[in-house]
């Protein structure tokens, strides 16, 4: 699978470092938006929606977006099996919502909550 996500974004990388701890099968890639050479490699992955909600394509070619991206990654790993409740109907519809509000303003949530992963705006992704 692979996930196109947010570099500069402190809790979206913290979320990538996690997944990558525990893809001892090496069944994810991650893409970060803000790398023009690795996106040249997808030329289906709009940058521009890929700021406004997590995307991912799987081993199959299909494009997921949000709480599906992340529910399916930490599936491949393995790990957090109690998120596919986050897909059920009606938890799924307020989960999305959820989501997209997070999405929209992560970049002030983790200055809240990570305030000491990055500078200006900037985050390493090897930052834990």
């Amino acid at each position: 699978m692979v996930i196109f996500f947010d570099g500069n974004c402190p809790l979206c990388v913290r979320e990538m470092n996690a997944l990558l701890e525990h893809d001892s099968n090496k069944s994810l890639t991650l893409i970060n938006l803000h790398d023009a050479c690795a996106l040249k490699a997808y030329p289906g992955i709009d940058k521009e929606k890929a700021m406004s909600i997590l995307h991912g394509v799987d081993n199959q070619g299909r494009v997921l977006l949000g709480l599906d991206v992340s529910v399916m990654a930490w599936s491949l790993v393995g790990k957090h099996s109690w998120l596919r409740i986050l897909r059920w109907p009606v938890i799924r519809y307020l989960a999305d919502r959820a989501y997209l509000m997070f999405a929209k303003h992560r970049m002030k949530i983790s200055s809240i909550f990570l305030k000491s992963l990055c500078t200006s705006n900037q985050c390493n992704r090897s930052s834990k």
